[in-house]
Protein backbone atom coordinates (compact mmCIF):
# COMPACT_ATOMS: atom_id res chain seq x y z
CA UNK A 1 0.00 0.00 0.00
CA UNK A 2 1.42 3.40 -0.95
CA UNK A 3 1.91 6.18 1.59
CA UNK A 4 -0.74 8.26 -0.14
CA UNK A 5 -3.29 5.44 0.13
CA UNK A 6 -2.45 4.97 3.83
CA UNK A 7 -3.00 8.65 4.45
CA UNK A 8 -6.40 8.47 2.82
CA UNK A 9 -7.58 5.31 4.54
CA UNK A 10 -6.05 5.61 8.00
CA UNK A 11 -8.27 7.58 10.37
CA UNK A 12 -6.97 10.34 12.61
CA UNK A 13 -6.01 9.37 16.13
CA UNK A 14 -8.76 9.83 18.71
CA UNK A 15 -7.88 12.74 20.99
CA UNK A 16 -9.70 12.36 24.33
CA UNK A 17 -11.40 15.08 26.32
CA UNK A 18 -11.52 18.70 25.21
CA UNK A 19 -8.95 21.38 24.53
CA UNK A 20 -8.92 22.17 28.23
CA UNK A 21 -8.74 18.49 29.17
CA UNK A 22 -6.33 16.83 26.76
CA UNK A 23 -5.89 13.76 28.97
CA UNK A 24 -9.62 13.16 29.44
CA UNK A 25 -9.09 12.86 33.20
CA UNK A 26 -11.19 15.78 34.49
CA UNK A 27 -13.91 13.58 36.01
CA UNK A 28 -11.37 11.42 37.83
CA UNK A 29 -9.54 14.48 39.12
CA UNK A 30 -12.78 16.01 40.36
CA UNK A 31 -13.51 12.79 42.24
CA UNK A 32 -10.04 12.89 43.77
CA UNK A 33 -10.44 16.52 44.86
CA UNK A 34 -13.78 15.73 46.49
CA UNK A 35 -12.07 12.95 48.46
CA UNK A 36 -9.18 15.24 49.44
CA UNK A 37 -11.48 18.02 50.59
CA UNK A 38 -13.54 15.60 52.67
CA UNK A 39 -10.45 14.04 54.25
CA UNK A 40 -8.97 17.44 55.10
CA UNK A 41 -12.29 18.56 56.56
CA UNK A 42 -12.22 15.56 58.90
CA UNK A 43 -8.51 16.10 59.58
CA UNK A 44 -9.13 19.72 60.56
CA UNK A 45 -11.88 18.68 62.95
CA UNK A 46 -9.65 16.10 64.63
CA UNK A 47 -6.60 18.39 64.89
CA UNK A 48 -8.60 21.26 66.39
CA UNK A 49 -10.17 18.84 68.87
CA UNK A 50 -6.68 17.74 69.92
CA UNK A 51 -5.55 21.36 70.32
CA UNK A 52 -8.61 22.13 72.44
CA UNK A 53 -7.39 19.57 75.00
CA UNK A 54 -4.78 22.08 76.17
CA UNK A 55 -6.16 23.98 79.19
CA UNK A 56 -6.30 27.77 78.77
CA UNK A 57 -6.17 30.41 81.49
CA UNK A 58 -6.91 34.01 80.53
CA UNK A 59 -4.50 36.56 81.98
CA UNK A 60 -7.28 39.13 81.90
CA UNK A 61 -10.77 39.39 80.55
CA UNK A 62 -9.96 41.50 77.51
CA UNK A 63 -6.31 40.90 76.65
CA UNK A 64 -5.20 39.00 73.54
CA UNK A 65 -2.78 36.76 75.44
CA UNK A 66 -3.49 33.74 77.58
CA UNK A 67 -1.58 31.20 79.63
CA UNK A 68 -1.75 27.56 78.53
CA UNK A 69 -1.76 24.89 81.18
CA UNK A 70 0.55 22.65 79.20
CA UNK A 71 2.35 19.72 80.83
CA UNK A 72 4.52 17.01 79.30
CA UNK A 73 1.67 14.51 79.68
CA UNK A 74 -0.86 16.79 78.00
CA UNK A 75 1.62 17.63 75.23
CA UNK A 76 2.21 13.91 74.55
CA UNK A 77 -1.54 13.27 74.29
CA UNK A 78 -2.07 16.20 71.92
CA UNK A 79 0.81 15.24 69.65
CA UNK A 80 -0.24 11.59 69.59
CA UNK A 81 -3.79 12.53 68.63
CA UNK A 82 -2.54 14.81 65.86
CA UNK A 83 -0.25 12.05 64.58
CA UNK A 84 -3.15 9.59 64.60
CA UNK A 85 -5.35 12.07 62.71
CA UNK A 86 -2.67 12.55 60.04
CA UNK A 87 -2.25 8.79 59.76
CA UNK A 88 -5.99 8.33 59.38
CA UNK A 89 -6.74 11.07 56.86
CA UNK A 90 -3.49 11.63 54.92
CA UNK A 91 -1.41 8.48 54.95
CA UNK A 92 -3.77 5.55 55.40
CA UNK A 93 -7.44 4.60 55.31
CA UNK A 94 -9.97 5.63 57.94
CA UNK A 95 -9.14 2.40 59.77
CA UNK A 96 -5.73 0.67 60.00
CA UNK A 97 -7.08 -2.47 58.30
CA UNK A 98 -8.06 -0.55 55.16
CA UNK A 99 -5.93 -0.34 52.04
CA UNK A 100 -4.12 2.88 51.18
CA UNK A 101 -6.87 5.37 50.27
CA UNK A 102 -5.14 6.72 47.15
CA UNK A 103 -4.71 3.31 45.48
CA UNK A 104 -8.08 3.40 43.64
CA UNK A 105 -7.11 6.69 41.96
CA UNK A 106 -3.81 5.22 40.77
CA UNK A 107 -5.63 2.18 39.40
CA UNK A 108 -8.35 4.21 37.68
CA UNK A 109 -5.83 6.58 36.09
CA UNK A 110 -3.81 3.66 34.75
CA UNK A 111 -6.92 1.92 33.47
CA UNK A 112 -8.14 5.11 31.79
CA UNK A 113 -4.81 5.57 30.01
CA UNK A 114 -4.78 1.94 28.88
CA UNK A 115 -8.38 2.17 27.66
CA UNK A 116 -7.64 5.32 25.69
CA UNK A 117 -4.68 3.63 24.01
CA UNK A 118 -6.52 0.41 23.24
CA UNK A 119 -9.48 2.32 21.80
CA UNK A 120 -7.28 4.53 19.67
CA UNK A 121 -4.96 1.79 18.40
CA UNK A 122 -7.92 -0.47 17.63
CA UNK A 123 -9.23 2.29 15.40
CA UNK A 124 -5.85 2.84 13.74
CA UNK A 125 -4.70 -0.74 13.14
CA UNK A 126 -6.64 -3.81 12.00
CA UNK A 127 -3.82 -6.06 13.19
CA UNK A 128 -3.99 -4.56 16.67
CA UNK A 129 -7.80 -4.71 16.74
CA UNK A 130 -7.76 -8.39 15.85
CA UNK A 131 -5.30 -9.44 18.53
CA UNK A 132 -5.36 -7.02 21.46
CA UNK A 133 -8.07 -6.07 23.96
CA UNK A 134 -8.38 -3.87 27.01
CA UNK A 135 -8.92 -6.92 29.20
CA UNK A 136 -5.68 -8.47 27.96
CA UNK A 137 -3.77 -5.28 28.68
CA UNK A 138 -4.95 -4.80 32.27
CA UNK A 139 -4.35 -8.47 33.09
CA UNK A 140 -0.83 -8.50 31.67
CA UNK A 141 2.19 -8.76 33.97
CA UNK A 142 3.87 -5.56 32.70
CA UNK A 143 0.68 -3.58 33.37
CA UNK A 144 0.25 -5.00 36.88
CA UNK A 145 3.91 -4.27 37.66
CA UNK A 146 3.51 -0.64 36.54
CA UNK A 147 0.45 -0.20 38.76
CA UNK A 148 2.31 -1.66 41.74
CA UNK A 149 5.23 0.73 41.19
CA UNK A 150 2.83 3.66 40.80
CA UNK A 151 1.20 2.74 44.11
CA UNK A 152 4.58 2.70 45.84
CA UNK A 153 5.50 6.10 44.41
CA UNK A 154 2.21 7.59 45.57
CA UNK A 155 2.47 6.07 49.03
CA UNK A 156 5.91 7.62 49.46
CA UNK A 157 4.50 11.01 48.50
CA UNK A 158 1.55 10.91 50.90
CA UNK A 159 3.82 9.63 53.68
CA UNK A 160 6.09 12.61 53.08
CA UNK A 161 3.16 15.03 53.04
CA UNK A 162 1.92 13.56 56.32
CA UNK A 163 5.34 14.08 57.95
CA UNK A 164 5.52 17.61 56.60
CA UNK A 165 2.04 18.34 57.95
CA UNK A 166 2.93 17.03 61.39
CA UNK A 167 6.07 19.18 61.53
CA UNK A 168 4.11 22.27 60.48
CA UNK A 169 1.35 21.69 63.03
CA UNK A 170 3.82 21.02 65.85
CA UNK A 171 5.54 24.30 65.04
CA UNK A 172 2.30 26.28 64.94
CA UNK A 173 0.98 24.86 68.20
CA UNK A 174 4.35 25.13 69.93
CA UNK A 175 4.70 28.81 69.05
CA UNK A 176 1.09 29.55 70.01
CA UNK A 177 1.54 27.99 73.45
CA UNK A 178 4.94 29.60 74.05
CA UNK A 179 3.68 33.04 73.00
CA UNK A 180 0.39 32.73 74.88
CA UNK A 181 -1.54 33.35 71.66
CA UNK A 182 -5.29 33.67 71.99
CA UNK A 183 -6.87 30.25 71.20
CA UNK A 184 -9.08 31.72 68.49
CA UNK A 185 -6.05 33.15 66.68
CA UNK A 186 -4.15 29.91 67.22
CA UNK A 187 -6.99 27.89 65.70
CA UNK A 188 -6.92 30.18 62.67
CA UNK A 189 -3.19 29.51 62.20
CA UNK A 190 -3.80 25.77 62.54
CA UNK A 191 -6.51 25.86 59.86
CA UNK A 192 -4.21 27.90 57.57
CA UNK A 193 -1.39 25.39 58.09
CA UNK A 194 -3.70 22.52 57.19
CA UNK A 195 -4.77 24.51 54.13
CA UNK A 196 -1.18 24.55 52.92
CA UNK A 197 -0.95 20.77 53.02
CA UNK A 198 -4.39 20.47 51.40
CA UNK A 199 -3.23 22.66 48.50
CA UNK A 200 -0.16 20.48 48.08
CA UNK A 201 -2.37 17.40 48.13
CA UNK A 202 -4.57 18.83 45.36
CA UNK A 203 -1.53 19.72 43.25
CA UNK A 204 -0.13 16.24 43.67
CA UNK A 205 -3.47 14.66 42.77
CA UNK A 206 -3.49 16.46 39.41
CA UNK A 207 0.13 15.58 38.73
CA UNK A 208 -0.14 11.94 39.77
CA UNK A 209 -3.37 11.19 37.90
CA UNK A 210 -2.20 12.69 34.60
CA UNK A 211 1.31 11.25 34.95
CA UNK A 212 0.00 7.75 35.66
CA UNK A 213 -2.42 8.00 32.74
CA UNK A 214 0.28 9.18 30.34
CA UNK A 215 2.68 6.44 31.37
CA UNK A 216 0.02 3.82 30.67
CA UNK A 217 -0.34 5.22 27.15
CA UNK A 218 3.38 5.31 26.49
CA UNK A 219 3.73 1.70 27.64
CA UNK A 220 0.90 0.44 25.43
CA UNK A 221 2.30 2.35 22.46
CA UNK A 222 5.64 0.63 22.91
CA UNK A 223 4.00 -2.78 23.37
CA UNK A 224 2.07 -2.31 20.11
CA UNK A 225 5.24 -1.43 18.27
CA UNK A 226 7.03 -4.53 19.52
CA UNK A 227 4.16 -7.01 19.14
CA UNK A 228 2.64 -5.81 15.88
CA UNK A 229 5.51 -4.04 14.17
CA UNK A 230 3.60 -0.78 14.06
CA UNK A 231 5.43 2.49 13.63
CA UNK A 232 3.92 4.82 16.22
CA UNK A 233 4.58 8.36 17.34
CA UNK A 234 3.00 10.34 20.16
CA UNK A 235 0.96 13.32 19.00
CA UNK A 236 1.36 16.08 21.58
CA UNK A 237 -1.83 17.87 22.58
CA UNK A 238 -1.48 20.84 24.89
CA UNK A 239 -4.34 22.20 26.98
CA UNK A 240 -3.21 25.74 26.05
CA UNK A 241 -4.45 27.19 29.33
CA UNK A 242 -3.40 30.64 30.57
CA UNK A 243 -1.05 28.82 32.98
CA UNK A 244 0.44 26.56 30.28
CA UNK A 245 4.21 26.84 30.05
CA UNK A 246 5.54 27.99 26.69
CA UNK A 247 7.78 24.91 26.45
CA UNK A 248 4.62 22.76 26.65
CA UNK A 249 2.38 24.86 24.39
CA UNK A 250 4.87 25.01 21.52
CA UNK A 251 4.73 21.21 21.29
CA UNK A 252 1.03 21.20 20.41
CA UNK A 253 0.41 19.26 17.20
CA UNK A 254 3.94 17.92 16.97
CA UNK A 255 4.87 14.23 17.13
CA UNK A 256 7.56 12.69 19.33
CA UNK A 257 8.83 9.25 20.22
CA UNK A 258 8.01 7.84 23.65
CA UNK A 259 11.68 8.23 24.59
CA UNK A 260 11.56 11.92 23.70
CA UNK A 261 8.37 12.40 25.71
CA UNK A 262 9.82 10.63 28.74
CA UNK A 263 12.98 12.71 28.54
CA UNK A 264 10.92 15.91 28.47
CA UNK A 265 8.93 14.93 31.55
CA UNK A 266 12.09 13.84 33.33
CA UNK A 267 13.60 17.31 33.44
CA UNK A 268 12.85 20.84 34.66
CA UNK A 269 9.79 19.77 36.66
CA UNK A 270 7.81 19.36 33.44
CA UNK A 271 5.59 16.61 34.82
CA UNK A 272 4.25 18.77 37.63
CA UNK A 273 0.91 20.54 37.05
CA UNK A 274 0.95 19.52 33.38
CA UNK A 275 -2.37 19.12 31.54
CA UNK A 276 -0.89 18.03 28.21
CA UNK A 277 -1.69 14.69 26.62
CA UNK A 278 -0.07 12.41 24.08
CA UNK A 279 -2.04 10.35 21.62
CA UNK A 280 -0.72 7.48 19.50
CA UNK A 281 -0.54 8.12 15.76
CA UNK A 282 0.82 5.94 12.98
CA UNK A 283 3.97 6.90 11.10
CA UNK A 284 4.65 6.27 7.43
CA UNK A 285 7.74 4.59 6.02
CA UNK A 286 9.72 7.82 6.27
CA UNK A 287 8.72 8.39 9.89
CA UNK A 288 6.22 11.17 9.16
CA UNK A 289 2.93 11.16 11.11
CA UNK A 290 -0.15 9.96 9.24
CA UNK A 291 -2.61 12.74 10.00
CA UNK A 292 -5.17 14.48 7.84
CA UNK A 293 -4.14 17.94 6.73
CA UNK A 294 -7.27 19.30 8.44
CA UNK A 295 -6.22 17.98 11.86
CA UNK A 296 -2.61 19.07 11.44
CA UNK A 297 -3.63 22.56 10.36
CA UNK A 298 -6.09 22.88 13.24
CA UNK A 299 -3.45 21.97 15.82
CA UNK A 300 -0.87 24.24 14.21
CA UNK A 301 -3.40 27.07 14.34
CA UNK A 302 -4.11 26.40 18.03
CA UNK A 303 -0.40 26.62 18.79
CA UNK A 304 0.08 29.79 16.77
CA UNK A 305 -2.93 31.50 18.38
CA UNK A 306 -1.69 30.69 21.87
CA UNK A 307 1.79 32.01 21.12
CA UNK A 308 0.30 35.16 19.53
CA UNK A 309 -1.63 35.92 22.75
CA UNK A 310 1.53 35.88 24.90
Amino acid sequence: MSDSTMRQRTPNPAIPGTRRDRTGSTLLLRKALVAINERWKRLTTDVLAAFDRIPVYALNDTGPQVAYGITPAILDIVLLEIAAALDRWVQNGKEPKELFWWNPFVEQASQLGALQSVTNLTNLSEAYAASRSFDQVVRSEPYLTRVALARMKSYEHWTGLRAEGQSRLAGIIGRAVADGLNPKAARTLIVEGLGVTRSKAAQYAQTDITDTLRQARWAESEAAQVQFGLKIGMLWTSALLPTTRATHATRNGRVYSTDEVRAFYGRDGNRYNCHCGQTECLLDASGSPILTSKLQQAMDKERENWVFKL
